[in-house]
């Protein structure tokens, strides 16, 4: 295999290529690609280099995996607010004004 895939497909080095003047917070010990956060880097080496990952890998990956349940909590409370609020404003609108 030439370069990283996606679901059999080989994607071309551009797709992976670091603007000018800028460095990347990480990069994959495997295959060398780039990443602005390091748990990026962390959720990368688990999916897709699970087989070769040393304990130490493997430990940030499931830390990183945590982390990223917990923002997908948070997000999903957020979501859940949003949508009480929109349904609070349409009973008040209801409730006080058209009635």
């Amino acid at each position: 295999m030439n370069g990283p895939t996606n679901q059999g497909q080989v994607l071309p080095a551009s797709d992976f290529d670091v603007p000018a003047g800028e460095e990347p917070a990480a990069r994959c010990p495997y295959c060398e690609r780039p990443f602005e956060v390091e748990r990026f880097c962390a959720l990368h080496v688990g999916e897709a280099h699970l087989a070769e990952a040393s304990e130490a890998e493997i430990d940030r990956y499931e830390e990183a995996v945590d982390a990223e349940d917990d923002d997908l909590f948070v997000f999903h409370l957020k979501v859940v607010a949003a949508i009480v609020a929109v349904i609070m404003g349409y009973v008040y609108l209801y409730g006080f004004v058209l009635t």
